[in-house]
């Protein structure tokens, strides 16, 4: 098979390890295919146009430039110069995230480039976010990351044994805007109050929610493996902002005011509607945690069903009231190795939750969707199935350069079709609307002033 993977991703030093993973899964567990990589920033060349691809995914980072403005700027502009995805007869396959957030612009993308398979992570709320492209696309449950194979080597290496590592409660998490609601401001809250409340109780605490001290690739899963306990929680929004009025309410009111509250930015752009549902989904951080073997001390949720309190994590009360409790479950390390080895055999032991079986699934669906569409015969399924996927860290490596070599080749012959002046009048005309955009903001800011 030829698949485009339409991603947003910049250089690595910078992307999230799980923004990685979860773009160029296939890559690395089925490198016996045809990928071409191509990033939005990247121009559109003649030789993308017409290249027949079996299989077109729209990348998270890819989908987030539903949020840009001005509109006109970016995602018209996607539609207008990407029109060959959306007549292509390839099986076409999203991988959304923060569904709630801009939910009808990513409907109508999706509707509009008829996108066969849809992985929604907020998968019960589906019936909200897709009213129109569920009438052509089949919608299956997803995840906003998986257990990578690599990185349950890379931490049995490197993991200290829990008697000795060195923090007792490591944590980091960003301070969410407003526009996600109160339980997405949840992730900070615990952090910051866990501290607060754990002070002079003689644990070693590295818990920070400044964005100078976040954490990513290597360097994060050393800190969990170095880590006792770690705190968490189910991630996601408790507002729906169909059309991105509230996110644009919430950062104008702050140009006025940048200290204004969340709860006077609730009573001017979202009063009412707080919530009134949870657009939850769980997070990456639960896989790490449980392949560092750090004991997970987390807000109850639902977690897919899967993680029960008392059993795989301690449960802590989000406004900190079993803090007394919590320490005390702390001290019982018996009890807490035996949560420990519980969390990783329904996470770690369950193949579902793994990139492996991640990519074998898209693999199979997109077999299947082509034979029902006409596009493949059965004969071609079979030479698919005899392929085998890397099997231990090495080989993954391994593959994963390979792949990603192949499909970069072409990128020299796509340079000689690079006009550049469009390119740069494209973001000469960006510049100059973000620049009389924020003009704005600050005359409309003085006049409230004065």
């Amino acid at each position: 098979m030829h698949i485009l993977i339409l991603h947003a991703n910049e250089g690595i030093e910078t992307t999230r390890r799980t923004s990685l993973n979860h773009a160029f899964c296939l890559l690395k567990y089925a490198p016996h295919q045809s990928y071409t990589l191509h990033n939005y920033r990247q121009p559109v060349t003649a030789r993308l146009k017409n290249t027949k691809f079996d299989a077109i995914i729209l990348d998270t980072t890819f989908l987030c430039w539903r949020w840009a403005k001005p509109r006109r700027l970016w995602l018209d502009r996607i539609f207008e110069e990407l029109a060959f995805v959306r007549d292509s007869d390839a099986v076409k396959i999203a991988l959304p995230q923060d569904e709630y957030d801009h939910s009808e612009y990513l409907d109508e993308w999706l509707t509009v480039w008829k996108v066969d398979l849809i992985y929604s992570v907020c998968y019960d709320h589906r019936d909200v976010f897709y009213k129109h492209a569920a009438r052509h696309a089949e919608i299956v449950q997803g995840l906003t990351g998986f257990i990578d194979d690599a990185d349950i080597e890379l931490m049995a290496r490197r993991a200290l044994p829990y008697s000795q590592r060195a923090i007792d409660v490591g944590y980091r998490a960003r301070k969410l805007p407003a526009f996600f609601g109160r339980f997405g401001q949840m992730k900070a809250l615990i952090g910051d109050r866990f501290g607060e409340a754990m002070k002079g109780r003689g644990l070693r605490l590295d818990i920070s929610t400044r964005e100078a001290d976040m954490l990513s690739g290597d360097r994060w899963l050393h800190f969990l493996g170095n880590s006792r306990f770690t705190l968490g929680c189910e991630s996601g929004s408790s507002l729906l902002d169909p059309c991105g009025k509230i996110r644009s309410c919430v950062n104008a009111t702050l140009m006025t005011d940048p200290s204004a509250s969340f709860e006077t930015l609730e009573q001017s752009c979202f009063p009412g509607q707080d919530m009134v549902r949870l657009y939850s989904a769980i997070s990456p951080r639960l896989f790490e945690a449980a392949i560092a073997r750090s004991c997970q001390i987390l807000v109850p949720g639902h977690y897919m069903g899967v993680l029960k309190a008392g059993e795989h994590y301690i449960p802590l009360a989000e406004d900190m009231s079993n803090i007394d409790v919590v320490l005390q479950e702390m001290q019982d390390e018996k009890a807490n190795r035996a949560r420990i080895e519980a969390c990783y055999d329904v996470l770690v032991g369950n193949p579902r939750f793994h990139y492996r079986y991640f990519a074998s699934d898209m693999l199979r669906r997109i077999e299947e969707i082509s034979v029902k569409k006409g596009l493949w015969g059965a004969e071609k399924r079979r030479s698919e199935e005899q392929l085998v996927a890397p099997r231990n860290d090495a080989e993954l490596r391994h593959a994963f350069l390979i792949a990603t070599f192949r499909a970069h080749q072409n990128h020299v012959e796509d340079m000689k079709e690079i006009n550049f002046i469009p390119n740069l009048r494209h973001y000469a005309s960006v510049l100059l609307g973000r620049g009389l955009d924020s003009l704005a903001h600050q005359i409309r800011a003085y006049r409230s002033r004065n």
